[in-house]
């Protein structure tokens, strides 16, 4: 069902994109309306499921993994086999992202591994038990995520937000209290210190520096508010773009991060050379934003193919860490 937002509203859900730990003092702040307004409403957006969670952008990189993405188009398969399939997928601690999908692909999802026989063992498994209902399948490795936040509830620009997972070499070692504060942190992003440190047995000022320690070396990107779309009206749209070549590569970023709709730009070894994720209210909006961008690079764009998701059933960015 599609809710009636007003702009106090959709500027709230902005700024918790951005940062979901932002206090919702200095919200009141940039609306120029008090803490209890401002509680209010996001008590009520979640109360509505537009907000669902809070939740971490952690670089795994950083601690030592990398992300392998599967596509799976099925055959012969029942709904139930389906569901069984997905939440076989879902259960796994690997898996840090999960979505059904229309069009090309029927699901996808990531995994993330320090050694490719981890993934193996886990694919062998699932090649086993459901080969006989995958038509086709795609494997790709994610080298670069970027993420710019959803400046279309104001359709304004994105003029320098941008955070990017992926294409980190070092590692950073992590002791006890900054596993368990991952842990926490990763699906509980506005959990306060204090109660985070009655959990870990330990003061809100160790707590505190493992947090600046985790920020400050990039383990941690930011805090981010889950937003279902769906109920604004909005649905996901993911665009694979093939090049001719990459002479304007650095415009194209730049176009594509400045563009309201768009949050993601994805590059992988192994797929397409650009992936580009967005929201829009309908296809034929969706369709503007992408002659829009084939018009802006005439020569560059060779050829483009696309996917509507349908639910996001996974989101975490902590893989398994013990």
């Amino acid at each position: 069902m599609k809710l009636k937002l007003d702009q106090f509203d959709k500027k709230i859900l902005l700024e918790l994109d951005k940062n979901a730990r932002i206090t919702t003092s200095k919200i009141g702040k940039k609306l120029n309306r008090s803490k209890q307004f401002v509680d209010y409403r996001i008590k009520k957006l979640e109360e509505n499921k537009i907000i669902t969670k809070y939740i971490s952008v952690i670089d795994y990189t950083k601690l030592g993994f990398q992300s392998v993405r599967v596509y799976f188009n099925f055959q012969n398969i029942t709904p139930k086999q389906e569901e069984e399939l997905v939440e076989e997928l879902i259960k796994k601690e690997s898996v840090w992202w999960l979505v059904t999908l229309e069009g090309k692909w029927h699901i996808g999802y990531a995994v993330a591994i320090k050694n490719i026989l981890e993934f193996y063992k886990d694919w062998d498994n699932i090649m086993k038990k459901y080969r006989q209902f995958i038509s086709k399948k795609e494997i790709v490795t994610y080298t670069h995520i970027k993420q710019f936040p959803k400046t279309y509830l104001l359709n304004k620009k994105n003029t320098s937000y941008e955070t990017t997972i992926g294409a980190q070499i070092n590692t950073i070692p992590l002791d006890n209290i900054d596993k368990n504060l991952l842990k926490i942190l990763s699906n509980n992003a506005k959990m306060p210190l204090l109660k985070i440190a009655n959990k870990l047995k330990t003061s809100p000022q160790v707590i505190k520096y493992h947090q600046k320690k985790l920020e400050k070396n990039k383990v941690i990107l930011g805090y981010r508010a889950l937003i279902d779309v769906s109920h604004l009206g909005y649905k996901y749209y993911k665009a694979y773009l093939n090049f001719n070549n990459t002479n304007k590569l650095n415009q194209l970023h730049q176009y594509c991060k400045e563009h309201p709709n768009i949050l993601n730009l994805n590059r992988t070894i192994g797929g397409c050379d650009f992936e580009i994720e967005l929201q829009a209210k309908n296809f034929e909006e969706f369709d503007k934003i992408l002659k829009s961008i084939r018009t802006n690079f005439p020569n560059m764009i060779s050829n483009y193919d696309f996917v509507i998701a349908r639910e996001e059933k996974k989101m975490t960015y902590l893989p398994n860490i013990d």
